[in-house]
């Protein structure tokens, strides 16, 4: 194999991560902003009124994310991330469909449709983040500030 096929290779998977990372990121973003409602509506006793303007603009951002994941130039050696990306998008629509119905319907299993297409689309989205460098996500749970580190920094020291 000569040079130049491989820097085509490696050009092509550099447009498509330098393409696919503010995608991955709207599609995270998204899912903090319906995650977020998921909870408003489990923990609270009054429905969210005010909440149908921020679903409502979730889904178009869900939908926008769907659209240019499909549009994007996939090498062959980004397919698994590809595959991954796209289902987190999918289940995300999926996510504001649910919430935006479970919003009208005072029905749990409309919540726990919602449940499971959010947990979806996040294994989804981190599956990304092992599958071509650039997608990392925040690991909060390696935090200063997350409950086992005093523990783990006890660990370290001794």
């Amino acid at each position: 194999m000569d040079g130049t096929a491989n820097s085509g290779e490696e050009r092509a998977v550099l447009r498509y991560v330098a393409a696919a990372r503010p995608v991955q990121q709207l599609i995270s973003e998204t899912l903090t902003q319906v995650a977020g409602f998921a909870l408003l509506l489990m923990t609270s006793r009054r429905r969210a009124v005010f909440a149908e303007g921020a679903l409502a603009g979730a889904r178009e951002a869900a939908t926008r994310a769907a659209e240019e994941v499909r549009a994007l130039a996939v090498p062959e050696i980004a397919t698994h991330h590809h595959h991954h990306l796209h289902g987190a998008a999918e289940t995300l629509l999926h996510a504001c469909v649910a919430a935006l119905e479970s919003r009208r319907i005072d029905a749990a299993e409309q919540t726990d449709l919602l449940v499971r297409a959010l947990r979806a689309s996040s294994d989804h989205l981190r599956a990304t983040a092992c599958l071509l460098p650039g997608f990392e996500l925040v690991d909060f749970g390696q935090a200063c500030c997350a409950a086992h580190a005093p523990r783990r920094l006890l660990q370290e020291v001794t």
